[in-house]
């Protein structure tokens, strides 16, 4: 009798320990597609993001927001969420911006090159892009871009693709382009129509981010003329193209403050 009490004495504490330990929230890691939403063990209060840009925090919990990882704190608390995309169009090029034209070549292989100068790579792309173009300044990687012609891919999945993944805070009727920034403001992102060589196309080039918007703009412009110094579209092509794009685009980013 003595000795079913003593153990008796022993187990009790184990049980009501493991009890207790059920009732704790567990706060695992997380992986979400963008525009899902996880709800936090016991509730939001007192969550916050460390980029709100990836992953935001409300009463309804953690949303979603754009590709990447980051992490949501309460005090000594915290777990990482890692943001994945419904969509995956097209290879993102080399984006080791300040880089020589070998580690581009090394990161590119697989890909056939097409022509090499001092300032420019180009190569064939995988579908549904049909060529990626690397433009070099005093040989270190100032723009990385795709050429897709608009046949190849549906315009609406290319949004999403690109809104998946960035941020959409501005656009320039007059020099025909959308500009996005990447949620870790590492990269601008702009994306074109263009009629280049008498075909339609998507023009997306990656920049790093300055404090300069207009020099991806121009790097771009840049890079165009060599590629197709006789291009043979017209402007009402192009302003079409971009009507087109600006109807379906997502809503813009009204707080810049982001790009500080």
């Amino acid at each position: 009798m003595k000795k079913l009490l003593l153990l008796t004495l022993l187990i009790l504490p184990l049980a009501f320990a493991s009890c207790g330990s059920d009732d704790e929230p567990n706060y695992k890691d997380q992986t979400l597609v963008v525009g899902s939403v996880y709800s936090i063990p016991g509730g939001s209060t007192g969550w916050t993001s460390d980029n709100e840009l990836i992953a935001s925090v409300s009463t309804a919990g953690v949303k979603a927001e754009h590709v990447g990882e980051t992490y949501i704190r309460n005090g000594n608390k915290s777990f990482k969420v890692t943001v994945t995309p419904r969509f995956n169009t097209y290879e993102i090029p080399c984006l080791q911006f300040g880089a020589s034209s070998s580690t581009v070549k090394s990161f590119m292989s697989g890909y056939t090159m097409i022509s090499e100068t001092d300032e420019i790579l180009l190569y064939t792309g995988k579908h549904p892009v049909s060529f990626v173009a690397y433009l070099f300044t005093n040989s270190a990687l100032t723009l990385s871009s795709v050429i897709i012609p608009i046949t190849s891919v549906d315009i609406n999945e290319l949004v999403s693709f690109l809104a998946e993944r960035y941020v959409y805070v501005t656009k320039d009727e007059e020099e025909n382009y959308f500009g996005f920034l990447s949620a870790d403001k590492q990269y601008v992102i702009i994306l074109q129509f263009e009629s280049m060589n008498s075909e339609e196309v998507y023009f997306i080039g990656y920049a790093k981010y300055t404090d300069s918007s207009s020099a991806p703009a121009q790097a771009m412009k840049m890079m165009k003329q060599q590629l197709a110094p006789a291009s043979t579209g017209t402007n009402a092509e192009v302003k079409a193209g971009y009507s087109r794009l600006l109807g379906i685009m997502p809503e813009m980013r009204t707080d810049l403050s982001i790009l500080k």
